[in-house]
């Protein structure tokens, strides 16, 4: 298999692709680039946020924008942060989504509170999602949270720097 000047692998005609009925040259120079990571973006959050609202709102700190390299492109999203509830019945709703606010299918996750009096649960959440955003533009996405009973409910960077990744795969 020949290289290009930088070493990147292609398909020449010489080369034995015969042995794969239906492989055309330029599908074969580009089966090694499919799945790749082709860039990661993070954003880290050392403060606490509370929230009463019972509506989704943004945590601030809690974004990341990324500029995929192809409108073909699928981008792998990680959040991990520490939460608290320290209500009783009380729970905390988290969900990642885009900039206008469009939760990424599949990730929203929740923390229930104890139903003990004056028990306090803090939980240590990730939150895992995936989007084909079909653009080369940049694009944010963010964790937004809420309290299901209008109680304080707190994500704990300070004691848990709280992450979101975003990873550009080829597709």
């Amino acid at each position: 298999m020949a290289t290009t000047a930088a070493g990147t692998p292609y398909v020449e005609s010489s080369d034995l692709v015969a042995n794969y009925p239906g492989v055309s040259l330029a599908l074969a120079n580009h089966i090694d680039t499919l799945g790749k990571v082709l860039q990661v973006v993070r954003a880290t959050d050392s403060t606490d946020r509370s929230t009463t609202a019972t509506s989704m709102v943004d945590v601030t700190g809690m974004s990341v924008t990324i500029t995929p390299s192809r409108n073909t492109s699928a981008i792998l999203l990680i959040s991990t942060f520490r939460s608290l509830v320290s209500t009783n019945d009380n729970y905390i709703v988290f969900q990642l989504t885009d900039a206008s606010n469009v939760a990424i299918s599949g990730a929203q996750s929740g923390a229930f509170g104890s139903s003990a009096a004056g028990a306090t649960l803090i939980n240590t959440l990730t939150i895992i999602g995936y989007a084909t955003p079909a653009t080369i533009s940049a694009t944010t996405y963010k964790l937004r949270f809420r309290s299901n009973y209008g109680a304080v409910v707190t994500i704990q960077n300070n004691s848990n720097t709280g992450q979101v990744f975003a990873i550009e795969v080829a597709a």
